[in-house]
């Protein structure tokens, strides 16, 4: 078994390094200082996707969107150039599920397989090996990656057929989405009513509006002023447009998700796309007259 990763940004980067510890692996990334990092750790550097894919018969895709995947795919010199019959290819994006179905049949038609396997929790979930693994596969492929998947993360769940791993991690990013920007909400309606910060968090994580948001971020990073989560407000706002669409091509009203997805447009175009998806932070400070970001922190001194 020869296994490839192409995309070793932080997501899949921290992918990859889990995949090192019990597998050999061939790497590849448009990043020389990403690929070094696995090289160091005992990788492979190919120099080309068409060099990957003749030597690998499993390769994972971990990529900012779909059509990333696809230049990765058919684009000049990509995988499909050099695709041995009979790969696998894991598609762990975050990507468009009409748009993965279509690759998955331009990749059968050349006797090899597409399924997807996006992945939730995080980096520190990727790298403790607990982060939720979403797989859609007819059941014989799912037989098939199931071995390799366990070796990245225990969490490994079958959501069904081919799409339907990366149609529950689009619900699952709106709900986080949503539930962030609400939090924030909830939190500047207690902090400009008099409530302390930390006293509220501390009430409402004990109380029935504890969320995930509230318990692993609030208290420890947005409070404290620290921002950053490897996760940017340009990305936020792809999968939440996408579920959106999603909703709209199987006529489910998606009243929220549309709100979500607005917010998200309203920071983009105040910090732009790069900044952290917890920046929304500001604006909801911006918009209330709240003080959740302590005021001259590091990172919002940089984007204000």
């Amino acid at each position: 078994m020869n296994i490839g990763y192409v995309g070793l940004g932080n997501m899949g980067g921290a992918l990859a390094r889990r995949l090192l510890l019990r597998h050999s692996l061939h790497v590849y990334d448009l990043s020389a200082t990403a690929v070094e990092a696995l090289v160091d750790l005992g990788a492979k550097a190919c120099s080309s996707l068409a060099e990957l894919a003749s030597v690998c018969d499993t390769i994972f895709l971990c990529l900012p969107t779909s059509n990333h995947v696809r230049e990765m795919l058919f684009g000049e010199g990509g995988i499909a150039s050099a695709l041995r019959r009979g790969t696998m290819i894991v598609d762990q994006t975050t990507g468009d599920p009409m748009a993965t179905a279509e690759m998955a049949r331009q990749i059968a038609a050349l006797g090899s397989e597409l399924i997807d396997a996006p992945v939730s929790g995080g980096i520190q979930g990727a790298e403790a090996g607990t982060i939720a693994i979403m797989v859609g596969a007819h059941a014989p492929q799912f037989e098939r990656i199931s071995p390799i998947l366990a070796s990245i993360s225990k969490n490994v769940f079958h959501a069904g057929a081919p799409q339907a791993g990366q149609v529950i991690k689009l619900v699952n990013n709106m709900l986080s989405a949503a539930q962030r920007l609400l939090s924030f909400e909830g939190m500047a309606l207690a902090v400009k009513n008099g409530v302390d910060p930390q006293k509220a968090c501390e009430i409402l994580v004990a109380g029935g509006a504890r969320n995930v948001f509230l318990e692993k971020f609030m208290a420890s990073h947005i409070l404290k002023g620290d921002l950053y989560s490897g996760f940017t407000l340009g990305l936020m706002h792809k999968d939440v447009r996408l579920a959106c669409e999603l909703g709209s091509d199987s006529g489910v009203p998606m009243l929220f998700g549309n709100l979500t997805r607005d917010f998200y447009q309203i920071c983009i175009n105040e910090f732009g796309k790069d900044a952290q998806v917890h920046s929304a932070a500001l604006m909801v400070d911006r918009c209330s007259g709240s003080k959740l970001v302590p005021k001259n922190s590091d990172y919002e001194s940089r984007v204000n």
